[in-house]
């Protein structure tokens, strides 16, 4: 009996620590932007320039959206229209360089205005590898990216619609930690 239960815990013991070995979410934001001021929030309008940046399906954009939606309504932030946002929500899968560069420049991108947060200050570098997740709150008044995460979204070929939309829910949520809350909207 009790080498049973060892072959079980055994078993069991990879499936535990993969849940709990989630590397933090890190993120780089600019220390000039007022992030108390956010009440509201976008993302951009499919018919936006903001569409061109990538060639994404349609589901993963609903299912990227929808965790966006669901992790910021979860915060207290409340969805209006993009020209009546305080912020823009952007976001891009690392593909191709050329397809990165282009959605840098499509939100003004600036490495040296971003600082890391402070839990952050020994990462130094984002591993900017295909497969990733950007998020970017974009200032609606300046059209510029003042915060951005990065994390791997791991999606296999193997994984249904139900697996994938999983996974871009948790990770979201879990890169949306990093966003200043000591700022959060009262």
């Amino acid at each position: 009996m009790r080498l049973f239960k060892l072959l079980i815990f055994l078993l069991l013991l990879p499936a535990v620590t993969s849940c709990s070995g989630r590397l933090p979410a890190s993120a780089k934001y600019s220390r000039y932007y007022d992030f108390s001021a956010i009440k509201s929030y976008s993302t951009f309008d499919r018919n936006s320039a903001f569409s061109e940046y990538q060639n994404i399906s349609d589901a993963t954009r609903n299912s990227i959206e929808l965790a966006i939606e669901q992790a910021l309504d979860s915060l207290g932030y409340s969805y209006q229209s993009s020209e009546q946002a305080d912020i823009l929500i952007s976001y891009h899968l690392i593909n191709k360089s050329k397809e990165l560069k282009k959605y840098n420049r499509g939100v003004s991108f600036c490495r040296p205005c971003l600082t890391l947060s402070d839990r952050d200050n020994r990462q130094k570098t984002w591993r900017m590898q295909p497969g990733s997740l950007i998020l970017d709150v974009v200032s609606r008044d300046s059209h510029r990216s003042v915060w951005r995460s990065v994390y791997p979204l791991d999606i296999k070929e193997q994984d249904n619609s139900f697996e994938v939309q999983e996974k871009i829910q948790t990770v979201i949520k879990h890169m949306l930690t990093s966003f200043p809350l000591h700022a959060s909207p009262s």
